[in-house]
């Protein structure tokens, strides 16, 4: 109401009676302050008064409405929501805005100082003592921040101050962050947003800036900021440094990976670490780990043995290491199981950057802490600062159960596997991607989750973590630059998304929209759209080989062969020596009723790459066209005697036989042909149903002589021996 219809009358109106109902008397005197200046402005027409700041005060009243409005949200919010509570009791002695609270966060950097003069007995207990006390002033001040209500000017002032001061200690500002950035997703201040631009744009300290933009942009309202031009134009300022830019876009793709942590986990649950585990030479009992004793027989009954899992261990290794290197949040499934530690039951320990010095730390084993363990974690530990916690304090709570010959590992690299050297650990991508991982671990895994809004719910029609596709970047320099992700989604089948960026870019009438618009299409088996999306590129460039062969394969999957090969011989007076155009364009004149044009074409083929499946295949369906079943069966037993057959191969050695009244033989390739489909999986392939298949090879039925009856009936045979296959399986596994 106050943000989209900007209708003040009705607001106020609505607001009073949400006041009454739930007898929120605080603010009745605000509102009626509110209503008394609306009731003047109104007076004030009503007498034919022209006032030239007329629209001004309109707009500040509502403004004003909007902050009230959020502070009874806020209200409401302690009053319902548990974390709300005991962040509110938690954070009653601090008032935001106060100049000791900057005082006291630099008094705490030096009194750290001041330790190094002290005697090594003394500096110990003296630490311990004084990082307690100011992680219980820290939480304080960051559950202060997550329950602060709409800033005033001269607060945002201080904050602002004091996030871009030289004297308070990086952890501390960087903590101070993640509650700001709470605060707003909940309930939106633009204050608060002015806030984490200024920090970006100024700090000289890498860490805080990556988290000022992470937080910013997940701040981002979709309408809320319509009253407030004052974002816009800092949001369109921002965008007009290049390098910002470019950290947008390349946060935008992390995003991204951070949302498919579940599927890369699941790829490494069922395709790496099996592997990985089968190379491990260590055995994990109820008393502890122990190392596994060598087989010497086993080298003698299987020479080399050793060596190909020890290959195939560090294949599989180095997967895992790609996908880590390619962005992927490859220690989320593994560190999901180890965040019920009570260090984790503290809101402000899921955002607090990793130092060994933490209280939550201090139960640890003194193996541990006093040894060299902790500082390799924090400088070379390959995991976000949420993990680091968990492996520390698991480490500490198995430490008994760890063989002596592997405890030395523990204050080694080699612990930790494949590290982070120093100069990875500072660059901006690196601390986004870490920041992401804590930030995706706590809205998917803290014990109170529900408490927050979850940008990263995919729940949502439209996840806060598309951030590119918020209004506040629509005319702003990003807005020319956001298809630079459209390659990425396509590759990695965010289709959905694509769906939406393409969306928002229609306007953008360029090669690279119209590129992924057809890629899209054709990915989605819309030829006829794919096809008119090539027509735009061709229009642009019309010798654009990429162009060509993407409307040729249109017009082909789409049934126009004759158009197709119109194409595919333009394609091919450019590059005469292609083997897969020269394939297509003797498939398209086969399915065009020209086979000896296309026969001639794979004859050649044939001689030239006598071993070349799509060669064979091509030439066995222009034989079961030709009406030559034997020749095309014999290639198409060969196809599936090989080792990397197709369910295609199944599907048409079913039709030779079919067609040679062999119906048993037929009704067992179609089942394997339905069971191969089933098994790549229906969304993974290609591969249509029986159904659809006979549908689609109506031609070749009817050349052979075979109705719309018949089809349906030898469909219905081969479900029947689907059937008889699946419950002689199923006795089988009894």
């Amino acid at each position: 109401m106050i943000t989209c219809e900007q209708n003040l009358p009705k607001a106020i109106e609505n607001l009073q009676e949400y006041i009454s109902k739930h007898e929120l008397t605080t603010f009745q005197l605000k509102w009626e302050q509110l209503n008394g200046d609306y009731l003047l402005m109104k007076d004030f027409l009503r007498r034919g008064l022209k006032d030239p700041q007329f629209n001004v005060v309109y707009h500040n009243l509502l403004r004003e409405l909007y902050a009230l409005n959020s502070d009874i949200q806020l209200e409401q919010m302690i009053h319902e929501n548990g974390s709300y509570q005991l962040a509110h009791q938690t954070a009653k002695s601090v008032v935001l805005g106060d100049i000791s609270i900057k005082t006291q966060m630099e008094k705490f950097v030096q009194d750290v100082a001041m330790l190094s003069l002290e005697p090594k007995r003394e500096q110990t207990l003296q630490t311990n003592q004084l990082y307690e006390e100011h992680q219980k002033y820290i939480n304080q001040v960051f559950n202060a921040f997550l329950v602060s209500p709409q800033w005033t000017e001269s607060v945002a002032k201080f904050v602002e101050e004091l996030f871009l001061s030289p004297t308070v200690d990086s952890n501390d500002i960087q903590l101070l962050l993640s509650g700001l950035m709470l605060s707003a997703i909940q309930l939106f201040d633009y204050r608060k947003i002015l806030v984490l631009i200024t920090i970006y744009q100024k700090s000289t300290d890498e860490e805080i800036r990556q988290r000022a933009l992470v937080g910013l942009v997940l701040c981002l309202p979709d309408n809320d900021a319509n009253i407030y031009p004052e974002v816009s134009k800092s949001i369109t300022a921002l965008c007009q440094n290049e390098q910002t830019l470019q950290e947008l876009l390349e946060l935008q793709i992390q995003f991204f990976y951070c949302m498919n942590a579940d599927a890369d986990n699941e790829k490494l649950q069922k395709d790496i670490i099996p592997q990985l585990m089968k190379g491990q030479n260590i055995q994990f009992t109820r008393t502890g780990i122990i190392e596994k004793e060598e087989d010497p027989l086993e080298e003698m009954l299987n020479p080399g043995a050793a060596d190909r899992a020890m290959e195939a261990m560090e294949e599989n290794f180095q997967k895992m290491m790609n996908m880590q290197r390619a962005g992927s949040d490859i220690y989320f499934g593994g560190f999901s199981q180890m965040k019920r530690f009570g260090f984790f039951m503290e809101l402000s320990n899921w955002f607090v950057p990793f130092y060994p010095q933490h209280p939550g730390l201090s139960q640890m084993n003194h193996e541990l802490r006093d040894g060299q363990f902790m500082n390799v974690l924090l400088e070379h530990g390959p995991f976000c600062d949420s993990d680091k916690y968990s492996f520390a304090l698991a480490a500490s709570s198995i430490l008994n159960q760890i063989p002596s010959q592997m405890r030395e590992l523990l204050n080694s690299q080699e612990l930790l596997g494949p590290t982070v050297n120093k100069e990875e650990h500072h660059k901006p991508a690196y601390i986004r991607r870490m920041y992401l991982q804590n930030l995706y671990r706590f809205y998917r895994l803290y014990k109170d989750k529900n408490h927050f809004h979850n940008p990263f719910s995919t729940e949502l029609s439209h996840h806060t973590v598309f951030f590119v596709l918020n209004n506040l970047f629509q005319n702003t320099a990003l807005a020319y630059r956001r298809l630079e992700i459209g390659q990425f989604l396509y590759r990695h089948h965010f289709y959905d998304d694509l769906h939406r960026l393409l969306d928002a870019c229609e306007n953008i009438n360029s090669v690279e929209y119209w590129r992924l618009s057809a890629m899209l299409a054709h990915q989605e088996k819309d030829y006829m759209q794919a096809g008119l999306a090539y027509d735009k590129l061709l229009a642009v460039d019309s010798d654009n080989e990429q162009a060509l062969r993407g409307k040729a394969n249109s017009l082909f999957y789409s049934g126009n062969f004759s158009e197709a090969i119109k194409y595919y011989t333009r394609i091919l007076e450019k590059d005469a020596n292609s083997t897969r155009v020269q394939l297509n364009l003797a498939v398209a004149y086969i399915n065009d009723n020209q086979i000896e044009k296309g026969m001639k074409y794979l004859f050649k083929l044939s001689y030239e790459y006598p071993e070349n499946l799509s060669v064979k295949r091509s030439l066995a369906w222009g034989y079961l066209r030709k009406n030559e079943n034997e020749q095309a069966l014999q290639l198409y037993n060969q196809l599936m005697a090989h080792k990397n057959h197709i369910p295609s191969d199944y599907l048409n050695a079913g039709y030779c036989l079919w067609f040679d009244s062999k119906i048993e033989e037929a009704v067992e390739k179609f089942a394997h042909y339905e069971m191969m489909r089933n098994k790549r999986g229906i969304a993974q392939g290609n591969d249509e149903s029986l159904h659809d298949v006979f549908s689609l090879d109506a031609p070749l039925l009817s050349q052979y002589h075979v109705g719309k009856e018949e089809a349906t009936v030898m469909e219905d045979l081969v479900n029947d021996q689907c059937r008889s296959d699946a419950g002689r399986k199923g006795e089988q596994l009894s």
